[in-house]
């Protein structure tokens, strides 16, 4: 009996504890609930960079706003020295926004210099009633 509510409290902490943090995260972006990305390698020097991006609602719009790939020049990110391969902007490039939905994912494919390590930094960004906020992201290097 006595470890069945040591259980039930951990469980009720627990829960408490990850409540709080979904909180957090609501109240400090109301318009994207979530986001992340990668970069895959499909071949030497064939790269694509996957994102998606979660709204709270049926967004008016939701998407990225901007991708920027990045080839770094050491063994960790800093997009300040690293060299910038390509830039992405939503008004440009077709696909990295869309309309009346929650949410939204999407690819680039790009080709790159072999033997390097590269890196997407992503601007996501959705709208709803007049409203909008934006949220960052930065994938894991790959090898290309």
């Amino acid at each position: 009996m006595k470890k069945s509510i040591k259980y039930l409290v951990l469980i009720v902490m627990v829960v408490s504890v990850l409540s709080s943090s979904v909180l957090a995260a609501e109240q400090t972006n109301k318009y994207i609930r979530s986001g992340g990305g990668y970069i895959h390698r499909w071949g030497p020097g064939d790269i694509s960079v996957e994102f998606h991006v979660i709204g709270t609602d049926i967004m008016d719009t939701i998407g990225a706003h901007r991708v920027t790939v990045f080839k770094m020049n050491g063994d960790l990110i800093d997009s300040g020295s690293d060299e910038l391969v390509a830039t992405y902007y939503y008004g440009t490039y077709p696909g990295l926004m869309i309309t009346n939905s929650v949410a939204y994912s999407n690819s680039i494919r790009l080709q790159v210099e072999t033997g390097h390590q590269y890196y997407a930094v992503m601007i996501y960004y959705a709208t709803l009633n007049g409203g909008g906020d934006d949220m960052a992201f930065c994938t894991d290097p790959v090898w290309a």
